[in-house]
């Protein structure tokens, strides 16, 4: 049977890819840099939380590193998403014949 953290743990992926498919509808709508950023970081959220599940469920809670660096493969997703919504924070959006700024 399912522990509370393994329960935990698929409900992050599962809300994690529901936000992705919401931020990739949204750029396919707007086609903005922003909305690009955005997509990236929440693919990397998704990333981390399906590594995150792996680890819990396969791994019996053993981390996953990247060879050679030593780095934890979640942690680097972590850096990565917040790296993305950083940039989506500071990159100014583009205009677009659809959007509505400026009317």
């Amino acid at each position: 049977m399912f522990s509370t953290d393994t329960l935990v743990h698929v409900l992050l992926v599962a809300f994690s890819a529901t936000v992705l498919l919401v931020s990739l509808l949204a750029y396919a709508s707007r086609r903005d840099t922003r909305y690009m950023l955005l997509s990236i970081a929440f693919t990397f959220l998704s990333m981390s939380q399906v590594v995150e599940l792996i680890e819990t469920l396969i791994l019996s809670n053993q981390l996953v590193y990247i060879p050679l660096t030593q780095i934890h493969l979640s942690h680097f997703l972590d850096f990565l998403m917040l790296s993305s919504f950083s940039l989506a924070l500071l990159v100014r959006g583009e205009k677009t014949p659809g959007s509505s700024e400026g009317q």
